[in-house]
């Protein structure tokens, strides 16, 4: 068989066995346990840029300024093509394959830079991506069903922080953020969808910890008093709102919203429906 014919089986073995990892470590390796993602801190941070914006390009001067910051070298177009080139070279020998195919369909370039398609096999942060947007859809339908399914399973995908073992310039940073804020909706949506569903009792232990994670966060205090009232904890309830209004007041100078306040005098005068969820009148995710 000639070239072609090799080049289109090994990118269908590649399409159908590749697996990228970015939700936590970056990872690139085959079904088979072959692995190839580039171990120098820069080549490391291009493929993630590539990674984070998949299927969109990473323009040249973003790459630059994640590299080099204030101090980029007199010829970026060149330093940058030398990393890519390794990179290339690194997934072509790791994986076992051709180094044009590598080119054509893994890290391609652009008029402008670089980009990453989407790739067909196992790739973390498309599928979460995809799970999201079905619970999003779901919520908005009143599906909590499908909804806490779909945003269970996308939150599953997560092996901890993203790129924990790297220094994160501006434009990394600013892709891991959004994507964790991605994440605190996913969250709070599949909460929501478990409120809906009947689960207070099961949800307090996780909203308790939310709560200290993220102690300006009304939502999450919201739901745990919401779980807390409808688990039979009035008391405790209460408390979870006084430990907000505390932390607000003290450290940033502000009131917990209106919204917050009357879910707390809801509580207070036992105004809330049995069972409490945010369809019984009570706040909820906007979509």
């Amino acid at each position: 068989m000639g070239p072609a014919g090799r080049t289109g089986r090994e990118g269908t073995v590649v399409r159908e066995e590749l697996r990228i990892t970015i939700l936590g470590r970056l990872a690139v390796a085959r079904r088979d346990g072959r692995t190839a993602a580039p171990t120098a801190p820069k080549e490391r941070k291009i493929l993630a840029l590539l990674l984070l914006n998949h299927g969109r390009v990473v323009p040249t001067h973003t790459l630059a300024e994640e590299l080099w910051s204030a101090h980029p070298p007199r010829k970026i177009g060149a330093s940058l093509q030398t990393y890519v080139l390794n990179i290339r070279d690194r997934l072509a020998r790791e994986l076992g394959l051709p180094g044009r195919w590598v080119r054509d369909h893994l890290v391609v370039t652009s008029n402008e830079g670089y980009r990453f398609p989407s790739a067909d096999g196992h790739f973390d942060l498309a599928e979460y991506l995809r799970l999201a947007d079905l619970g999003e859809a779901a919520t908005a339908r009143g599906d909590s069903a499908d909804a806490v399914r779909a945003l269970r399973s996308a939150e599953s995908l997560w092996r901890g922080p993203v790129l924990p073992d790297l220094e994160h310039g501006l434009p990394l940073r600013s892709e891991i953020v959004r994507l964790e804020q991605r994440q605190l909706v996913v969250r709070e949506l599949r909460i929501e969808g478990e409120l809906r569903l009947g689960g207070h009792r099961r949800l307090v232990s996780e909203l308790a910890m939310l709560t200290v994670r993220h102690p300006y966060h009304e939502r999450f205090h919201e739901y745990l008093m919401l779980a807390l009232h409808a688990s039979g904890q009035t008391v405790q309830a209460l408390e979870a709102y006084q430990r907000l209004h505390r932390a607000m007041v003290r450290e940033i100078g502000i009131e917990p919203s209106a919204r917050t306040r009357r879910l707390h005098q809801d509580i207070l005068c036992a105004r809330v429906p049995e069972p409490a969820t945010p369809n019984a009148g009570q706040p909820r995710i906007p979509s």
